[in-house]
């Protein structure tokens, strides 16, 4: 019974985490009883992805790291540029999606990545070497970025540097433990069973990820389904350019660089400008948040149809 209740939860998993963040944002007192936890459901999370990635795989990316290099460089400072010079044409310079979407391509690469790529038949050593620098860089890279723009990002580099050392240390030294006390031969044989646990980890940290977005949605309703039209545009559109920026790459490094081009950290951002309910820009990113969990659902089909053409 469990084995077949694995196999609905991977079968099903990227439709459950879009469940998630619509649960938190259904139930806006759970989500924000569920905030304290954040942390520990992102180690947990970081930590399952890690179980599934080969020592092998990190060595073959640290002993070849000019790609990561590339796409910590693209997705750090091209991405960004060319996101302004491509709307600041259209946009006029206050407005609140002009910010936004440059804010959202300036900021970091999602930690949890590789969780994502086991789902999404992506690179997670790959993902994971970029994310680390990525988020490293964030405690000057994103006021920078701010300040360019003329928004009032506040943010406190020792306080995120030290939560940056609290998630990659906890999840790093967990899967370590683990390794030792299981044995990897024991962790591949509990593939499945880990994949589920990655899905099941993801729904449950979506939840808290929403708070605050349930009372900014019913205040706005259709302000702000234009705002999630809006942040699902750019995810997929800088996904697309992503992908065929690497595509001669190996298809699992493509579709790495495609999902990191589109998928922010986007909770460091809205920690930095404050919450949904605090201004149209803050909403928009709330709404590009809630797109992490609703894409890979979306773009799963597609990326499943490249691997099998290219592979």
């Amino acid at each position: 019974m469990m084995a077949g209740l694995g196999g609905l939860i991977r079968r099903h998993g990227l439709k459950l985490i879009a469940v998630g963040a619509f649960i938190g944002i259904a139930l806006p007192g759970l989500a924000s009883a569920m905030r304290p936890w954040l942390v520990l459901l992102s180690i947990g999370t970081m930590m399952v992805a890690l179980l599934r990635i080969e020592p092998a795989d990190f060595g073959a990316v640290l002993r070849r790291p000019l790609l990561a290099i590339i796409i910590l460089a693209w997705v750090t400072v091209v991405v960004p540029l060319m996101v302004w010079l491509a709307l600041r044409p259209v946009l006029p310079a206050e407005s609140p999606f002009l910010a936004a979407a440059v804010l959202i391509a300036g900021t970091p690469s999602v930690m949890s990545a590789s969780a994502f790529a086991i789902l999404l038949g992506a690179d997670g050593a790959l993902l994971t070497v970029v994310g680390i620098p990525s988020n490293a860089l964030a405690p000057a890279w994103l006021p920078m970025v701010a300040s360019i723009m003329g928004v009032g990002a506040q943010v406190d580099p020792l306080a995120m540097a030290q939560r940056l050392a609290v998630l990659v240390g906890g999840s790093f030294t967990a899967a370590l433990l683990a390794v030792r006390v299981f044995g990897r031969p024991a962790i591949r044989r509990a593939g499945p069973a880990l994949d589920s646990w990655v899905v099941l980890l993801i729904t449950i940290s979506a939840i808290p990820c929403m708070d605050g977005v349930g009372p900014a949605l019913m205040a706005r309703p259709v302000t702000f389904a234009g705002m999630l039209a809006f942040a699902l545009g750019l995810n997929m559109v800088l996904q697309v350019i992503g992908y065929l920026v690497f595509q001669r790459a190996p298809v699992a490094a493509a579709l790495s660089a495609a999902l990191v081009t589109g998928s922010r950290n986007n909770v460091l951002l809205l920690a930095a400008i404050g919450a949904p309910g605090d201004g149209d820009l803050s909403l928009i990113i709330s709404a590009a948040q809630l797109t992490l969990f609703i894409m890979p659902s979306l773009v799963a089909p597609t990326y499943r149809a490249i691997a099998r053409r290219r592979g």
